[in-house]
């Protein structure tokens, strides 16, 4: 039985050893036979072998030369394809600014500067670089724009709008929102990732919220930001938290955390939906009474003691001070929300139009009767207490916004809400409400002046100086926008 498998062991190690050996010359000429009936040239073939199994015919080994037989047998051998000759760029000048390709396959943006001795200077975003002429590959284009008319020659410059090509019969430059169809070879060949009807540009500034509503799109991760009102950090792609500055400044510690719970993304189209919370730890009345003075009623009694005549403490001379009782204490104050948006690419294949659909409530009314004065305010003619109106028994805000790429850097918003504690302000009150002027808290929008419009709208529009910083200018207080963003912070 130990001579048995003695001899099965050494015959097992035989065929190994004899698998792993050198191509039989028979394998040889059975690959060279096979190949030929192919189409397969010796250069072909040698090709295919280096591809495929990393050695030439002679260096195969006998498994290898097995499984190139059966490739051929099967018909799954493929001939290789020979990479076409690139063609080199014909025409540099100092001045071209464009995306130039290059020989080594890599992509540069940048402007070229001088060209001495066959080198030429290219500036770029992330520096300068000193590029053999010899390397930079040709660009050329095929145009058709809506009239019909056809382009053909070099690309020798593009911007966000235009295309600046040298023809046979001289240079024509092609506005890209007029482009029917546009093709682009890159050395010769044809760039398919460019075969499209015209380039999309995205703009740059990319929206978390619409004027002080939020959208479904939170700040990508690892990014600060600050604004106007608030700062934030994007801690993953999903989850952000924002902070008010001018609430914490004054003793008013809070976190605002949004979350995206829902997301779905194509090509053509993104959609999300977000929740948030705002949770202060010693929110100021008087911001809430600020904000809300068109909710409380000023009531001036004749003489019997009864309620003469009623208007709205906005309405009048008298300041927050005159209604709340003194030494009241801050509150603890929350806030809910939630957002659906929506964006997508344009129709006319340039830049994204996008919108949200907001609602947010809080717990700004819990236990508000107890913060204005008992019984009178000057004299016992005036008396004061919250509206009982239907329209003020619960604090909420809904909103509609929209967003629309007018070009790479600038962006057309809008926005539509109903909110029971808006009123629209003049520039003049806004800024003194920005710096606390009004009896109310710094660097917060809640002054008690101001003509209720619980159902309005706004718009206007962003600029992108870069894309990290940029300015907004709109018809509703705060009036100016700015947003500053610190990437990978």
């Amino acid at each position: 039985m130990k001579i048995t498998k003695i001899i099965s062991l050494i015959l097992l190690t035989t065929f190994l050893f004899a698998q792993g050996g050198a191509i039989l010359p028979g394998q040889k000429l059975a690959i060279q036979s096979l190949s030929t009936a192919a189409g397969f040239s010796n250069a072909d073939l040698n090709t295919y072998l280096i591809q495929n199994y990393g050695q030439t015919l002679d260096a195969l080994s006998r498994t290898d030369g097995a499984a190139v037989i059966k490739a051929f047998q099967a018909g799954s051998a493929s001939k290789p394809v020979t990479a076409p000759e690139l063609q080199v760029a014909s025409t540099l000048e100092p001045g071209m600014k464009k995306l130039f390709h290059f020989r080594d396959g890599t992509v540069r943006e940048g402007e070229i500067l001088t060209i001495e001795d066959g080198i030429a200077v290219l500036k770029t975003g992330s520096g300068t670089f000193n590029i053999p002429a010899d390397q930079f590959l040709s660009e050329t284009a095929e145009i058709t724009n809506k009239k019909g008319e056809f382009f053909k020659g070099m690309v020798i410059g593009e911007t966000i709008e235009e295309f600046i090509l040298r023809t046979s019969y001289g240079d024509a430059v092609v506005q890209k929102r007029d482009i029917r169809s546009m093709k682009r070879y890159h050395g010769g060949v044809l760039d398919r990732k460019t075969e499209e009807r015209r380039k999309f540009y995205q703009g740059e500034a990319q929206l978390i919220s619409v004027f002080m509503d939020p959208t479904a799109f939170p700040l990508a991760g690892n990014t600060f930001y600050l604004s106007g009102l608030s700062i934030g950090y994007g801690l993953t792609d999903r989850f952000m938290i924002t902070t008010k500055f001018g609430a914490n400044f004054s003793g008013d510690l809070n976190l605002h955390p949004r979350m995206r719970f829902y997301h779905k993304k194509s090509a053509e189209k993104e959609v999300a939906a977000t929740w948030g919370l705002g949770l202060h730890r010693a929110y100021s009345v008087n911001s809430i009474v600020g904000k809300y003075s068109h909710a409380i009623n000023i009531n001036h009694l004749n003489s019997d003691g009864k309620i003469d005549s009623t208007v709205a403490l906005h309405e009048t001379e008298y300041n927050i001070g005159d209604v709340v009782k003194k030494n009241q204490e801050d509150i603890l104050y929350a806030e809910a929300y939630v957002v659906f948006s929506s964006r997508r690419v344009n129709t006319t294949g340039r830049g994204k139009v996008g919108w949200s659909a907001g609602a947010k409530v809080s717990n700004a009314f819990v236990g508000r009767n107890e913060w204005l004065k008992e019984a009178q305010i000057i004299d016992s003619t005036t008396s004061v207490n919250w509206s009982d109106k239907g329209a003020y028994k619960l604090p909420f805000r809904c909103w509609v916004s929209l967003e629309y790429d007018l070009r790479k850097n600038l962006k057309f918003v809008g926005s539509a809400w109903v909110d029971n504690g808006f009123k629209t302000m003049d520039l003049d009150q806004t800024i003194d409400d920005y710096f606390g002027e009004d009896g109310t808290p710094s660097f917060s929008l809640d002054s008690p002046r101001g003509k209720v419009s619980m159902i309005d709208f706004d718009f206007g529009i962003l600029y992108a100086l870069n894309e990290n910083f940029r300015v907004g200018v709109h018809f509703q207080q705060p009036y100016i926008d700015f947003y500053w963003e610190f990437f990978e912070f």
